[in-house]
């Protein structure tokens, strides 16, 4: 099984995009694990539509439209192992 784990993108305020060698890993990744700090929606849209399986969390950068859409922990059982996804709770600022 192969995993890809991300986090931290804070699109587009860091970055203008992902670097093309992560997008040219999500078809080959049989899960996506994203925890937290995505910043937009644009990049939640992304990887569900080129992951097999995205699990993703919302982080303390994310707004009121992620967090709608995203847990704060995630947990995921893959080939017998169990998986917890969770990003800090502190503000996100101070």
């Amino acid at each position: 099984m192969r995993l890809l784990l991300i986090s931290d993108t804070h699109l587009p305020r860091r970055a203008k995009r992902l670097p093309q060698a992560l997008l040219a890993e999500l078809p080959r990744a049989d899960v996506v694990f994203h925890a937290g700090d995505w910043v937009d929606t644009d990049t939640l849209d992304l990887l569900e539509s080129r992951s097999r399986r995205l699990i993703g969390v919302y982080g303390n950068n994310d707004g009121p439209e992620l967090r709608t859409r995203l847990p704060e922990v995630a947990y995921a059982e893959l080939d017998g192992l169990r998986f917890g996804a969770v990003h800090e709770t502190g503000p996100a600022r101070g």
